[in-house]
């Protein structure tokens, strides 16, 4: 399994350092991710070019974080159009329910300075997150 590494580790000899990209057996790269040691890494799903006047309505840019096999989140930046004059950015959640159909729930977020302070209090939570986990292992 793939994945970024976020906290410098070492495994089977080898020294893995944050930032690094690398693939593991996946009982190992499970154990890093519990750890709080690497995160999974996705493929990036590409956007496809489109020209023309079809160009304003598709996404600018897309990326899917996978959860687990039954959820997922996607963010995309769209073009202005429509009811938007400016870029719009969304926050879309899949999940796919107890009859294996998927659900959506899409979410518009703020496109200003209030999207880099919603991004930056993820990060801290993220960052929360770890620090109770290495509690947790004292």
């Amino acid at each position: 399994m793939k994945i970024k590494v976020t906290e410098n580790f070492s495994y089977d000899g080898e020294k893995y350092e944050e930032g690094d990209t690398v693939d593991l057996p996946e009982p190992v790269a499970d154990s890093v991710i519990e750890k709080g040691f690497g995160e999974k890494v996705k493929e990036e799903t590409p956007v496809p070019e489109i020209k023309g006047e079809e160009k304003k309505r598709g996404p600018r840019w897309k990326k899917k974080v996978w959860v687990s096999e039954d959820r997922n989140f996607g963010i995309t930046v769209w073009p202005p159009g429509g009811k938007f004059d400016s870029p719009s950015v969304t926050l879309e959640e899949n999940q796919r329910d107890d009859s294996g159909n998927w659900e959506t729930n899409r979410t518009y977020l703020p496109t200003g300075s209030n999207l880099l302070a919603l991004s930056e209090h993820l990060k801290s939570a993220w960052e929360e997150i770890q620090k109770v986990k290495s509690e947790e292992k004292e």
